[in-house]
Parts: C-alpha cells; structure tokens; sequence
C-alpha cells in the first residue's frame, strides 16, 4: 500500500477543525477526513495550538432554548457554528483537491 504525504497546510486546517469542532473525538475527526487516528494524535502534538474546547454543544439547543438565552448570544453561537462549518468545508474542499491531483489513470 503507497503511503499517503499530506501537505502542511492539510495538517494544520485537521489540527484547526479539532480544535475547534466541540464534543468531536479524534476518531469522528480522522474518519471524517480520511485520515489515521495515529497521524492526526501526532499532527495535534506538533501543530496543536491551544488546549481542546470542552464545552458541550446540544445538537438542537432545546436545552437552551429553555434556559432563555438572548437574540445576541443566539446570533454570535450561530456565528461560532458558521465559521465551523465553513472551516470544515474548505478543509474537505482541499482535500478533494488534493487527492484528485494524486490520481493518475
């Protein structure tokens, strides 16, 4: 089996989507990406950044619906959820391109 040399740059936007994904594991992540859980423990050793957010995230917020958070504090988490989900999308969007570069018919 050939082995796989992902650029820096992937390393870093893996490193940075775990960082910042909340609640993921780094199995869900590695999958996710395509990627060993070996490599991506050794890419956080070396690029990691900061210490893993540990807030919990609700997957439909009803808990805090209830506790009646303001409009603000809604807009800036759906914010905090929009620059995540765009992270996650350029990361797969290189990816993609990445490994279509690699394929040689």
């Amino acid at each position: 089996m050939p082995r796989i040399t992902y650029s820096e740059q992937f390393k870093r936007d893996a490193v940075t989507l775990y960082e910042n994904t909340d609640g993921a594991s780094i199995n869900r992540i590695a999958a996710e990406l395509g990627v060993s859980r070996g490599s991506l423990q050794h890419w956080l050793t070396r690029y990691g950044t900061r210490p893993r957010s540990t807030k919990s995230v609700s997957p439909e917020g009803s808990d805090r619906a209830a506790t009646g958070i303001g409009k603000d504090e809604k807009i800036r988490e759906l914010e905090r959820e929009n620059h995540r989900l765009r992270e996650e999308r350029d990361i797969l969007r290189k990816a993609a391109k990445y490994f279509a570069e690699e394929t040689t018919w």
